[in-house]
């Protein structure tokens, strides 16, 4: 995914509904034109390790849904930090930095495999 189409993702400016054909629902401007295309076949092929995770999906679209339609979703938090900064220093002295912790984790482990 391009950086500036992930930072949309990130912020739940889109989602991906895994329980309808992997179809994209954009909840701003649709920018880059990706409202109502599918999700590409090989982004989700079940024997590749490097595909998507469904429940993740599902979570990150109740999400967006949430934070767009009724504002109660998960808060967006800030992970991108310049070169030769202390992320995690920032991150534990800020505010709710046991889940921003989490978000961080999550999004930079997501493609490791424990098997």
């Amino acid at each position: 995914m391009q950086s500036n189409v992930h930072q949309q993702f990130d912020s739940f400016g889109f989602g991906i509904n895994a329980d309808d054909s992997y179809k994209i629902t954009v909840f701003m401007e649709d920018t880059f034109g990706l409202d109502g295309r599918t999700l590409d076949p090989v982004c989700r092929n079940p024997d590749d390790e490097r595909s998507v995770i469904d429940e993740l999906l599902r979570w990150h679209f109740r999400q967006a849904v949430l934070a767009n339609m009724k504002g109660k979703g998960e808060p967006v938090l800030e992970y991108d930090f310049p070169d030769g900064s202390d992320m995690v220093g920032e991150i534990m002295s800020g505010p709710r930095a046991a889940e921003r912790m989490e978000a961080e984790l999550f999004s930079r482990l997501n493609s490791v495999s424990l098997s």
